[in-house]
């Protein structure tokens, strides 16, 4: 096993299927807590425990942009304090999280460091070299800790970074050049997962091939979509599109190859983001499923009808087996609830 195979591999701590065999993930973004305001709006909280409490996720995934400004919450301090707070079931009850930055959150706002101190975290900085921070791979194992025949299947995360004129301006590029009339994907200045992220994911999913005789299925999570999403809401009856489309898709002008990898390695089950808090849009490409997850936060503009997560489901005994769903607050708590004290 190569170095570069060993470093995706580990973890904090192993992660297993549950006793059924079977592995959840849930994914929410968009939290959005504000550096100016004195406190996080508390039904965030409310409303992630009781997604975690009616799903059972073995593995809590946030994609992106917990706070609101690139400098975070303003101090390591109150960013632990948030962290503590809205993650508080998880740490409790033992149920693994991580997460990747958005575009409002950036390294100096919420550093890595401060995600590792808590004890159920799984986020990484992850490979020197990489562009951003926060792409790394998490592994699944089976129930009873078996590793022989690897992983049931991998969790990939990506920095999906900030705005696109950064990235032009890194690579020698003009940002203006970007900036064309027609294009025909949304683009709204953002940068998106670039090519050496999806160059070291498809040389990991090679070698896990190699090593373990079979593609190992997985799953993308990052914060901002990338072009392809667009083809969901403009071929709606092609793609099967299901959900809510109620803002423009908000993905990168250039294209970095990461769903062209995904599709020729053949073991991405879907490819979530968050980064449009008003979209729950989902349908099939080239028999992989893209998604927007609807967010979540209340500190930011959103919609109560889509507020909430994706959930995804692997199984130990059936690798061909992979279960994909829109999970809603509104399903959850009462209208009171989530209107809060102020409605």
């Amino acid at each position: 096993m190569t170095e570069l195979l060993h470093s995706a591999l580990r973890t904090k701590f192993p992660l297993r299927c549950g006793d059924d065999g079977k592995f959840r993930v849930l994914c929410v973004s968009d939290f959005h807590a504000r550096l100016e305001k004195e406190r996080w709006d508390p039904r965030l909280k409310c409303s992630l425990e009781a997604l975690i409490r009616a799903h059972q996720p073995n593995l809590v995934f946030i994609a992106g942009d917990l706070c609101h400004e690139e400098e975070g919450l303003g101090s390591d301090e109150r960013l632990r304090e948030y962290i503590a707070d809205v993650m508080e079931l998880c740490e409790r009850e033992g149920i693994a999280w991580a997460h990747v930055p958005g575009n409002h959150d950036r390294e100096d706002g919420i550093p890595p460091y401060v995600f590792e101190e808590f004890p159920m975290c799984l986020s990484q900085r992850g490979p020197d070299g990489l562009s951003g921070y926060g792409t790394y791979a998490v592994p699944v194992w089976p129930h009873d800790g078996s590793t022989e025949n690897g992983p049931v299947c991998v969790v990939w995360a990506f920095d999906s970074h900030s705005s696109v004129g950064r990235y032009a301006e890194r690579i020698g590029m003009n940002p203006g050049e970007l900036d064309l009339p027609n294009i025909r994907f949304s683009y709204d200045g953002y940068d998106s997962v670039n090519f050496n992220q999806a160059a070291w994911y498809w040389e990991a999913s090679q070698e896990l091939e190699s090593v373990y005789g079979r593609k190992i299925p997985g799953v993308m999570l990052m914060h901002a979509p990338i072009a392809e999403h667009f083809l969901i809401p403009t071929n709606p009856w092609q793609t099967g599109m299901t959900g809510e489309f109620d803002e423009a898709v908000g993905g990168a002008v250039l294209n970095s190859g990461l769903f062209a990898a995904a599709y020729e390695r053949g073991d991405i089950r879907e490819i979530v983001s968050g980064h449009d808090h008003i979209n729950s849009i989902s349908g099939m490409y080239m028999g992989i499923r893209l998604t927007e997850d609807g967010g979540l936060g209340f500190d930011v503009y959103g919609d109560n009808r889509i507020r909430g997560g994706r959930l995804m489901e692997f199984s130990e005994t059936d690798p061909a087996y992979y279960e994909s769903r829109h999970v809603y607050i509104k399903d959850l708590l009462s209208p009171d609830e989530i209107a809060g004290p102020n409605a």
